[in-house]
């Protein structure tokens, strides 16, 4: 299934939320999709039975500094707009709920859309109360999430991190990486990639556990096989979302300097302003 999935969703982000609704995890999904796309996703729904609104207009992606091909924000332009732009995907099994949905985001109401979308109540204040200030930004809510969290140790159900390279068990931000009512969606979402792919499952479970190094604008890096010894952490191992000079300090040092969650040492060169996150 998730295979097959992937042939028309492109990604494990996108095919798992249809995987979650066709498992009636969820009760409705919200997806981009470009024109090429949209038109093996509508057969896909005709076929499934899931009723699919599409929105009545275009985004135009804004591409994060230092995430790769990543986008947290975007403009919304008209159909009629000449360039390259994508379509906000509303699909659920249910035909209301998908109208619900598009009608929601039109009117901008983010709260409902949370509890369309099944996200929990404090993860939804959270958002809304970070709107503002992260869409300054761009519109990554993982440093706000951080501030709310003791230390830097947490569950790798909660590493919502590592989403910049298509693995993620959640498809909201959590409010901390504490939050219960999250580890809960997370633990529910995993238990339906096992009973569809035990190796599915594993890679997500073993790429989740990790060690993560966050940066608003230089990039943000996964470290892999990991030894922490007192505040000096060890690894074999550095994904990136981009090769700069902060990757190749990584890659040559193969070790960092805890210092606390958001201020680390790497060859005695201070980095703030950070997030650092050991997931196990």
């Amino acid at each position: 299934m998730i295979g097959k999935l992937l042939e028309i969703f492109s990604n494990y982000t996108r095919s798992l939320e249809i995987l979650y609704l066709l498992e009636d995890i969820k009760k409705a999904v919200r997806l981009d999709a470009n024109e090429v796309e949209l038109k093996n996703i509508k057969e896909f729904c005709e076929i499934n039975d899931l009723c699919l609104e599409i929105s009545d207009f275009k985004i135009i992606k804004i591409t994060d500094e230092g995430k790769g091909k990543f986008s947290n924000k975007s403009k919304v332009v008209s159909l009629n707009y000449p360039g390259q732009g994508v379509y906000h995907l509303y699909i659920s099994k249910d035909k209301n709920i998908a109208k619900m949905l598009k009608l929601m985001e039109k009117k901008n109401d983010d709260n409902a859309i949370g509890e369309i979308l099944g996200y929990p109540k404090c993860c939804i204040d959270f958002f809304a109360n970070n709107k503002e200030a992260q869409l300054k930004l761009q519109n990554d809510y993982i440093l706000p999430a951080l501030k709310n969290s003791r230390n830097f140790e947490f569950s790798f159900y909660l590493n919502y991190a590592i989403r910049y390279f298509d693995v993620t068990l959640l498809s909201h931000f959590p409010h901390s990486f504490d939050c219960k009512h999250s580890i809960k969606i997370a633990k529910r979402n995993l238990e339906c990639i096992k009973k569809h792919s035990d190796g599915v499952a594993k890679k997500f479970e073993n790429t989740l556990k990790s060690a993560v190094l966050y940066t608003e604008n230089q990039g943000v890096f996964m470290l892999k096989d990991c030894n922490l010894n007192n505040d000096i952490l060890e690894f074999k191992d550095v994904l990136s979302t981009v090769k700069n000079d902060l990757f190749n300090m990584l890659d040559k040092n193969k070790a960092i300097k805890i210092i606390n969650k958001n201020k680390i040492e790497i060859a005695g060169k201070t980095l703030e302003d950070i997030g650092f996150f050991i997931f196990t």
